[in-house]
């Protein structure tokens, strides 16, 4: 059975106010980073010599991102938008034209409302499939290797087709088995610190680099 109804939650309203709070103090950026809790947990302020501002909401998913991308993403006049959302729709059982179609709204929508926007797009991660003491297996049960590197391959045909940029954080962070490596995550899909350094370093490029 799919469970493809977007609902909104406490932790996603009270992100939201906090973010409309700090867009009074918030001019411009250069970098806003947005999505589900592998955003959250992020510290982006370690992000050497630009200003980045974290939009990231635990268990969120690609329509909550879309419905509030004004407030969210839109209102902190961003550079730079880097995406990183997904692994929830595949967990709740969005199909993966649902969530291209998701992806496609979001990016038509930053690009009518902020001229020359830049935006990355990034592929998603694998949960551990591995057995280890701080390894839950609810993440993995729930997210198929075989949606995730179909949802990833669709991810790279948008990046062709709109033109943007693609950051294939599953290569970077997959091993050989397509699994998330036991000692980089901290209980199964969210990242530890070695991860999202190794993660700064690939995308630092990206961040500074003219479209």
């Amino acid at each position: 059975m799919e469970k493809v109804i977007y609902q909104t939650y406490p932790h996603f309203y009270d992100r939201m106010e906090e973010f409309v709070k700090e867009n009074k103090m918030i001019n411009s950026c250069d970098v806003c980073f947005t999505g589900d809790s592998l955003v959250e947990m992020y510290d982006v302020s370690n992000i050497p010599n630009l200003k980045c501002v974290n939009r990231g909401i635990v268990s969120d998913k690609s329509q909550g991102l879309l419905m509030s991308l004004d407030d969210r993403v839109i209102a902190t006049n961003p550079k730079i938008v880097f995406i990183f959302i997904g692994s929830n729709d595949i967990c709740d059982g969005y199909t993966l034209k649902q969530i291209e179609n998701n992806y496609l709204d979001i990016i038509h929508y930053l690009k009518e409302k902020i001229n020359g926007i830049k935006i990355i797009l990034a592929t998603i991660t694998p949960p551990c499939y591995y057995k280890a003491n701080h390894v839950d297996n609810i993440y993995s049960d729930c997210r198929d290797i075989i949606r995730i590197e179909g949802l990833n391959e669709i991810i790279k045909i948008i990046g062709k087709k709109e033109n943007i940029v693609i950051a294939d954080l599953y290569s970077l962070l997959a091993d050989n088995n397509k699994s998330l490596p036991v000692n980089m995550t901290l209980d199964g899909v969210h990242l530890t610190k070695e991860a999202y350094d190794k993660i700064t370093n690939y995308i630092l490029p990206m961040l500074t680099k003219e479209k």
